[in-house]
C-alpha cells in the first residue's frame, strides 16, 4: 500500500510539469541544454591588400616611381657636385629631372607604337664599352655605385636610350635636305641710333658690305661683308633676322629689327629653293624633334604626386 502511495505522488508531480494547469498558470519549463553548433568552415581569411607604391607621377597611365625619380635626383646632385659647382646655382633642378623622365616616358610610349626595338646584342655592346672606357670591370663597378646603379638597371637605361634616339630619328629624317631658303646679309649694332643712322647712310648710296666690315658686331659675318649665307625660316640663331629676311624681297633693306643680339639692318640677296648647310640642316632637325616632343605632351594625361 505505501509503495502504491509513493507511485502516485510521482506521477501527480511529473504531470504537473506540463503546460497548463486547469485553472491555473503556465508551468515553468524545465531548462535543456542548447546543442552546441557545429564550427563552421570558412575560407582562409585573404591576405592584405598590398601597400600601394609610391609614385612621383603617371604619364598616360604609365607610372613613374618615386623611387626612381629620387634615383635620378640624386644622380643629378651627384654630377653637379663633381663638377664643383653649387647645387644651390642650379634653380628648380628637381622639377628639370621630372620633366625629364616624362618626356623619356612618352618618347618610349611612342617607340612601342612605333614597334621599334632594341636588342640584347646592342644593349650589351654599349654596356662592354661602357666598362672598356672606364678602365675595367672594377673601375665601372665603381662608377655604377658613385651613380646609383645597378649593373641591371645600369642596361635599361641603356636599353631606353637607344629607344628614345631610334624613336627621335624617326622624326629628325622628315626634315628634307632642300627648302626654300634665302640668301641674306646683315649689319649688328648695339643701339638703335647707330643703326638708324647706318640706314641713313645707306640710302644715301653707301656700300653695305663695307659698312659691315667696319662696324658690324658679329665677328663670324663681319669679315663677309655681314654674309649669312642661304638659311631656310627659322635657320639663324636670330628668329627674328631669318623672319625678317623672308619677308624681304632680293635687294630690299629692312628697317632697323631688334633681337637679344643687339639691332640689325638686313638685306635679302636672292631666294629659292636651296640645299641645307650642314649647319641648317641640323638646326631644323632639332627643331622638328623639340616640336614633336612638345606635341607629345601636350596630348597627354600626366599626373604629377611630388612637390618642389
Amino acid at each position: 500500500m505505501r509503495r502504491t502511495y509513493i507511485l502516485l505522488i510521482a506521477v501527480l508531480l511529473v504531470t504537473a510539469c506540463g503546460n497548463v494547469v486547469d485553472g491555473g498558470e503556465a508551468a515553468t519549463p524545465v531548462a535543456t541544454a542548447s546543442p552546441i553548433p557545429a564550427a563552421t568552415v570558412t575560407d582562409t581569411p585573404p591576405p592584405p591588400s598590398p601597400t600601394p607604391v609610391p609614385l612621383a607621377a603617371t604619364v598616360n597611365g604609365q607610372p613613374i616611381l618615386l623611387a626612381d625619380y629620387e634615383a635620378e635626383v640624386a644622380r643629378f646632385e651627384a654630377g653637379v657636385k663633381s663638377l664643383g659647382r653649387d647645387l644651390a646655382q642650379e634653380g628648380n633642378y628637381k622639377q628639370r629631372v621630372l620633366d625629364a623622365l616624362i618626356d623619356k616616358t612618352l618618347m618610349l610610349q611612342q617607340a612601342a607604337i612605333n614597334g621599334l626595338t632594341a636588342s640584347d646584342a646592342d644593349v650589351q655592346a654599349l654596356y662592354d664599352n661602357a666598362v672598356a672606357e672606364r678602365g675595367g670591370q672594377a673601375n665601372f663597378d665603381s662608377w655604377l655605385a658613385a651613380n646609383f646603379y645597378t649593373p641591371d638597371q645600369f642596361q635599361v637605361e641603356l636599353r631606353d636610350g637607344i629607344l628614345t634616339n631610334a624613336v627621335q630619328a624617326q622624326i629628325a629624317v622628315t626634315v628634307p635636305a632642300e627648302l626654300e631658303q634665302v640668301h641674306a646679309r646683315h649689319i649688328l649694332v648695339a643701339t638703335a641710333e647707330e643703326a638708324s643712322q647706318i640706314l641713313a647712310d645707306l640710302a644715301a648710296g653707301a656700300d653695305f658690305a663695307t659698312i659691315a666690315i667696319e662696324r658690324s658686331l658679329d665677328q663670324s659675318s663681319r669679315v663677309n661683308g655681314g654674309d649669312l649665307g642661304w638659311f631656310p625660316r627659322g635657320g639663324l640663331t636670330a628668329p627674328e633676322v631669318a623672319e625678317t629676311a623672308f619677308n624681304l624681297q632680293p635687294g630690299e633693306t629692312s628697317p632697323v629689327v631688334s633681337s637679344s643680339l643687339g639691332f640689325h639692318l638686313i638685306q635679302t640677296l636672292e631666294r629659292g629653293q636651296h640645299p641645307l648647310s650642314p649647319i641648317a640642316f641640323t638646326e631644323l632637325q632639332k627643331q622638328a624633334v623639340e616640336a614633336w616632343r612638345a606635341d607629345l605632351r601636350a596630348k597627354a594625361v600626366i599626373q604629377t604626386f611630388v612637390e618642389f
